[in-house]
């Protein structure tokens, strides 16, 4: 009588517990088909000794049967040939195929569930857009501006884009898969995680802060761009900063533009990547200490707008963007030979100067 010990219990216990939850079933497929393969060999084999039959009439008996179409046109006649088919086939075989099936959908359910949990790792994806972080609060709506303006840049438009946040543990919404958007779910402060998301394979990385107005935000980034900085990434990093400070420790880190959260407006993110240096300007005029757009209620009629735009550059009060017609219609960056009437024209000041209606007046009609 063989008895097994509690010990012994547990381990196979263990090993049965392992196998159901092996996640690399292929290995489990490969194996079966190996074995499968084998048999379907070995019948070949015997009913071609026994039978004499040929290879193709061995091999084709062996298909049909093994696969239970039965055909019936051919079979083993002899009493060692039919041992080798219910041996190897029927005993074996048919078994064993149904297995390989079952194992198969198995594969292809996980697949599925697993890139849509964001657990599946890309090991193709190369060249992307990779997103580290999420807003803490409205992050859908946020992705969607933000994905959606990445998708009409020309030179993004057609980019695999992967997120990698622990925010979507059930899959990310049914608009950003739309989108072509793929995610892995793990934290964005881990060496692994970000290995995973291929992030020493990207092309451009955005790195956004969880939450605009906490300082802590910046030292999950520098955590992030310290393990960009071991993998010696060579993507194009764009960096959100909460603190002003640290700015420069970000840019020592990698961080090619940095910039401030801006949760209104994700269109500046995309601008920093499509035209470095635009997100510094745009940023600016966000602020009144920086360059900002100031209107002046100067008419004028029926006059080119390269001359009126050349009055202006020449005398330095400002950089004119565009004009107000008389219906109230914003008209920006008009042709120079464009002729115009306003009502009220805007430029581009800075903050420590401060001319007047009249200044502005006075280097039109010169």
């Amino acid at each position: 009588m063989i008895r097994i010990t509690p010990f012994r219990w547990k381990a196979r216990r263990r090993d049965w517990y392992a196998q159901l939850t092996d996640s690399n079933i292929r290995k489990r497929i490969t194996r079966l088909l190996s074995i499968l393969v084998s048999l379907m060999a070995c019948h070949v084999i015997a009913m071609a000794y026994f039978e004499g039959f040929t290879v193709w009439d061995a091999t084709w008996l062996t298909i049909t049967t093994v696969t239970t179409v039965g055909y019936g046109d051919i079979s083993a006649q002899t009493v060692p040939g039919q041992i080798s088919t219910v041996v190897f086939l029927y005993l074996a075989g048919i078994s064993l195929l149904a297995q390989l099936v079952g194992e198969y959908i198995d594969y292809r359910i996980d697949r599925r569930e697993r890139m849509l949990r964001g657990r599946w790792r890309w090991n193709k994806m190369t060249e992307h857009l990779l997103i580290i972080n999420v807003p803490n609060s409205n992050s859908d709506t946020y992705l969607h501006r933000l994905i959606q303006q990445i998708r009409i840049t020309p030179e993004l438009e057609d980019i695999a884009i992967q997120l990698l946040t622990p925010d979507y543990p059930d899959g990310l919404p049914i608009e950003l898969r739309e989108m072509g958007v793929v995610h892995r779910s793990e934290q964005v402060n881990n060496l692994n995680a970000l290995l995973a998301a291929n992030a020493n394979d990207a092309k451009y990385i955005i790195l956004l802060a969880d939450d605009p107005n906490d300082v802590r935000a910046d030292s999950v980034s520098i955590d992030v761009l310290d393990h960009l900085q071991e993998m010696k990434a060579n993507a194009f990093i764009v960096a959100e900063c909460v603190n002003d400070s640290n700015k420069s420790r970000f840019k020592r880190m990698g961080a090619k533009a940095i910039l401030r959260p801006v949760r209104a407006y994700p269109e500046i993110l995309v601008r920093a990547i499509s035209a470095p240096g635009s997100e510094q300007i745009l940023e600016n005029l966000f602020t009144h200490q920086g360059v900002h757009a100031k209107r002046f209620d100067v008419p004028f009629n029926n006059q080119a707008w390269g001359e009126v735009a050349g009055k202006l550059l020449s005398s330095g009060v400002g950089t004119p963007l565009g004009y107000m017609d008389l219906e109230n219609q914003l008209v920006l960056n008009p042709l120079a030979s464009e002729r115009v009437t306003s009502k009220a024209i805007f430029l581009l000041v800075n903050h420590d100067e401060d001319y007047s209606l009249d200044d502005v007046l006075r280097c039109i009609k010169a």
